[in-house]
């Protein structure tokens, strides 16, 4: 019994080689993961430069697409209307964001009313918004089920042994 021991004390790994195999699992976790993360981020910045780079062959392939303008003002780029736009959007988001709404309200003083307090006025001309409907609304399916062929109803055993008949069929049949 003491030899069982021993052997087992013997080949027993130290605590500080355990310590040490979990530090470098680890360190292969976070290592294999920042190399992963960097090959996302390559990735992306090459596919964003690239997508930048085609957009201006194309300006420079087929030139500036001008939008047309009957009240003789001057024309304007389709692109540099585009890039307007984006930069617009971005400030209206700014504009409207949560911190700066409520710093427009602590300016004013403004406080929060009760709903009975709100009045709703009919405004004539106004449009409401429409719902859009993305898909038609869910209707039960009836399933039909196909009767299945009775060859895809043997297993794979029957047929094999079906296979082994047909071929020692095929044997008794030749003479030599």
């Amino acid at each position: 019994m003491e030899t069982i021991q021993q052997l087992t004390h013997a080949y027993e790994q130290a605590p500080w080689r355990r310590q040490l195999y979990m530090i470098g699992v680890i360190l292969l976790i976070l290592v294999s993961t920042a190399i992963v993360a960097g090959i996302y981020l390559n990735v992306t910045a090459r596919a964003a430069t690239i997508g930048r780079q085609i957009q201006e062959m194309q300006v420079r392939v087929y030139g500036y697409h001008y939008l047309t303008n009957d009240a003789g003002e001057a024309m304007v780029p389709i692109e540099e209307l585009e890039q307007r736009i984006a930069n617009l959007t971005n400030q209206m988001a700014i504009l409207t964001s949560y911190r700066v709404m409520q710093e427009r309200v602590n300016d004013l003083n403004l406080q929060p009313i009760d709903a009975d307090h709100i009045q709703y006025i009919e405004v004539p001309g106004y449009i409401d918004r429409q719902t859009t409907i993305l898909a038609p609304p869910p209707e039960p399916m009836v399933v039909t089920a196909s009767t299945i062929d009775p060859q895809f109803k043997e297993s794979l055993f029957v047929w094999v042994a079906d296979q082994v008949q047909k071929t020692a069929r095929y044997f008794s049949e030749v003479r030599p």
